[in-house]
């Protein structure tokens, strides 16, 4: 729920009269949005489960409305991930991890007089804490980053709420934390040569530059029955410090910038909303299907120091997924309650990385992964802005990589998740 109010944070408040044109502050309407929730659950692996954790976001988007042509989005989102999600990386054996992210955002919004074009210009910074060992503090995580980005972007409403959108990102990721293995000691743990890709220390830091094209259309254009959405995002990044791994396991000295990886990302959905009636009630259901195919492409090698071996094209691969998704809803239309169903499936082949054996010997096959992920879900609406929430999700991941003394490639996980969410 929406409503227009006369005070605003103050924070909030000073940059939007800092960014306002020239005489419009004191017309400006203030409309906040406020989204919390607040859930516990736990986490399997492999017939293993963590203990029951916590789960919380919070979400601020406040929205100032200056006139017909102006206004200003400000966003603050907060979330911490107590209870580890199905689809995180899985280290082997590993059942505990911590997250916690802060990000702000701003963004000025400009009207074209008499056209349905928006002009935006977002600006934001997160920041991501990670604790995967007990002994680890927050702020002191291995791979806590933090990412500033900047962009444009143009949108057309051209059918609320269809539209078609351009944009483009620029933005940074950094490790502050983070430095090799190899950057300190040129053997593992074990007293085995490392891999020579990551000799330097900030192998992790990129630059990013992202180009998005986005649209939806409704079918038939006139009375919708069915709408579809499409986005294509390329994507360049730069990895200033990971330089390039030749034959000999050495680096490409003649070559001026380190790994660039180029990904090529469609999406489509199409969506079948429609109403029918179970005796007196009323039921509203959503049905999707979305379908994604991916390809990165990746100028960086592998040498695997212990057993003399070069692996070429390393990190290019593919990736083509999709699948169903369905809601049920019913009740008030701003507050319903609802179920809802989704499967994904996903396949991943990797164009030079080679598949190994529980003993590490090469195969000479390419490594590929497929995964299944099953959610289900439930939302009800108990007292004014609050609703009880339910989730559930599981993945089941099979591969032909069988050497996982540093990562699982084939197992099961799911996790549960229950509380509250409260919206404004």
């Amino acid at each position: 729920m929406k409503k227009a109010m006369n005070a605003t944070p103050a924070l909030f408040l000073a940059v939007a009269l800092w960014a306002a044109p020239s005489g419009y502050a004191t017309a400006a309407e203030y409309i906040p949005v406020y989204k919390a929730s607040l859930l516990g659950g736990q986490y399997f692996l492999k017939g293993t489960n963590a203990n029951v954790s916590a789960n919380g976001s919070l979400n601020v988007a406040p929205v100032i409305n200056f006139d017909d042509r102006w206004s200003l989005v400000g966003h603050y989102w907060f979330n911490y991930q107590g209870t580890k999600g199905v689809g995180d990386g899985v280290g082997a054996g590993t059942l505990w991890q911590q997250q916690m992210d802060h990000r702000i955002s701003i963004a000025p919004i400009y009207s074209v007089a008499d056209t349905n074009w928006k002009l935006k210009a977002p600006v934001s910074y997160r920041r991501n804490f990670t604790k995967e060992t007990l002994d680890e503090t927050w702020g002191h995580g291995l791979f806590d980053y933090d990412k500033l980005s900047i962009g444009f972007e143009a949108e057309n409403l051209y059918n609320d709420p269809f539209s078609y959108r351009v944009g483009f990102d620029v933005y940074k990721v950094g490790f502050p934390n983070y430095s090799s293995l190899e950057s300190t000691n040129q053997v593992d743990p074990a007293g085995n040569p490392l891999n020579r890709e990551l000799t330097s220390r900030d192998v992790l830091d990129t630059w990013n530059f992202q180009l998005t094209l986005a649209g939806s259309r409704p079918f038939p254009y006139q009375d919708p029955v069915v709408s579809v959405h499409a986005t294509y995002a390329s994507l360049w990044q730069r990895y200033n410090d990971q330089r390039i791994v030749n034959r000999l396991g050495q680096y490409n000295a003649n070559k001026p910038y380190g790994r660039q990886d180029f990904q090529q990302n469609l999406s489509v959905a199409v969506g079948y909303p429609r109403s029918f009636r179970l005796g007196s009630r009323e039921f509203r259901l959503g049905s999707a299907f979305s379908f994604n195919a991916a390809y990165n492409g990746s100028n960086q090698n592998s040498y695997d120091a212990a057993k003399t071996l070069f692996i070429n094209d390393a990190y290019s691969y593919y990736t083509l997924g999709g699948g169903p998704s369905f809601n049920l809803a019913w009740g008030d239309k701003k507050r319903p309650a609802s179920v809802n169903l989704s499967f994904l499936y996903s396949h991943q082949l990797y164009v030079g990385r080679l598949a190994q054996n529980a003993a590490g010997q090469y195969q000479g096959s390419n490594q590929w992964q497929d995964r299944y992920t099953i959610g289900l879900g439930h939302s009800y609406p108990i007292a004014k802005s609050f609703s009880l929430v339910t989730k559930a999700n599981l993945l089941w991941a099979t591969s032909n990589q069988a050497h996982e003394k540093t990562y699982l490639y084939s197992y099961r996980t799911a996790n549960y998740m229950m509380g509250f969410s409260y919206e404004y």
